[in-house]
């Protein structure tokens, strides 16, 4: 949750702190504050600003996200779930941003790794198949769209099922007037 440079000042304050400590001999806060100052910095590396940057994709600020997310620089090392996370984040900022290419790898990244809810898999599909419906793919979004009638949809995320399945329908008119 915290951002890189809060917990490097948080590690340099530990640091610090065992310092002042080892100098007045008292060696179990001294410990103490060394554990601490490891938890921030293994924190940095398994969960970076993930949870910030998905928070703010959540409240559809997606130019704090996209900033939150660069901050993360060696993914590779992430825990699981923050990876999986990663790259819904990415996948979802770069469909916004038009890169409907590398939204659609970020999102099956993040499907294969796995997320931790239903809900936001099926935000994930929902998005696997409004890429493949801009793409032109419209067997490939319906694929995406049977894979979601499996779950049990949050109300918000079943208008916009509702919503897609409507464009799918007027655009198979539409090529089937031209034909």
């Amino acid at each position: 949750m915290f951002t890189p440079i809060i917990r490097i000042i948080l590690v340099i304050s530990c640091i610090g702190m065992s310092i002042f400590f080892y100098s007045k001999n008292d060696f179990t806060n001294m410990a103490m504050t060394i554990l601490a100052a490891g938890l921030f910095a293994y924190g940095y590396f398994q969960y970076g600003t993930v949870y910030a940057a998905f928070n703010q994709l959540k409240k559809n600020n997606f130019k704090k996200a996209e900033k939150l997310i660069a901050k993360v620089k060696n993914p590779r090392y992430l825990a699981k779930s923050h990876k999986s996370y990663y790259h819904f984040t990415k996948g979802i900022i770069a469909f916004e941003n038009g890169d409907c290419d590398y939204g659609y790898s970020e999102l099956t990244k993040a499907l294969e790794i796995g997320l931790r809810t239903k809900n936001d898999t099926s935000i994930v599909l929902l998005n696997l198949a409004e890429i493949e419906f801009e793409r032109k793919k419209l067997k490939e979004a319906e694929a995406f769209l049977k894979q979601l009638k499996e779950f049990k949809l949050k109300p918000l995320v079943k208008v916009e099922v509702d919503k897609l399945i409507e464009k799918i329908n007027v655009e198979r008119q539409k090529t089937e007037l031209k034909n």
